[in-house]
C-alpha cells in the first residue's frame, strides 16, 4: 500500500508570515499526527506502548483524545451550518 503524503506541518506560505493555514489543512495535519501516534500504539507492534508504564499511556492517550478533539471542532468549522 501506498503511503500518503499529508499536509505536514503549519508554515507561513509568504515570507511576511500573514498567511495562516485554512481549516482544511488544519485538519489534515491533525488528523496525520493521530494516525501516527496510533500507529506507534498498535501498528508498530514492539510492545512499547505497554512496557511504558500506567502513566505514560494515559498521557499519550490523553494526547490521541486531544488530537481527535481538535480534528472534530476543525471539521465542524468546515461544515456549512445546518
Amino acid at each position: 500500500m501506498a503511503e500518503r503524503i499529508m499536509a505536514g506541518p503549519a508554515r507561513p506560505a509568504s515570507a511576511d508570515a500573514t498567511t495562516t493555514p485554512d481549516a482544511s489543512d488544519l485538519l489534515e495535519n491533525k488528523l496525520e499526527q493521530l494516525n501516527s501516534l496510533l500507529w506507534c500504539f498498535y501498528g508498530a507492534g514492539d510492545g512499547w506502548f505497554q512496557d511504558a508504564g500506567e502513566a505514560h499511556r494515559e498521557n499519550l492517550l490523553w494526547i490521541a483524545s486531544d488530537l481527535a478533539r481538535e480534528a472534530v471542532e476543525l471539521y465542524q468549522e468546515m461544515s456549512p451550518a445546518g
